[in-house]
């Protein structure tokens, strides 16, 4: 679920349709996904979950999994 809910915010976000993101997509320009959208992604992140995602975290982020384990371990806390 958590999943699903994070690669919806990204597609809204860099404006690709949701069944061509997966969990193993790369969070790099060559995949249209910029800096500025991965602070805009964030954001929404932020908001839909009611969490803190920490700057210094974000840049440790490679694909969608890694966001999605990350905000799975804020939520269990």
């Amino acid at each position: 679920m958590t999943r699903d809910i994070i690669i919806s915010l990204l597609s809204e976000v860099i404006s690709v349709s949701e069944n061509d993101l997966a969990g193993q997509t790369p969070l790099t320009p060559e995949y249209d996904i910029e800096p500025i959208d991965i602070a805009k992604w964030m954001m929404e992140i932020e908001k839909r979950f009611e969490i803190t995602i920490h700057d210094e975290d974000v840049h440790t982020f490679q694909t969608v999994n890694d966001v999605v384990k990350y905000v799975d371990g804020l939520i269990a806390e």
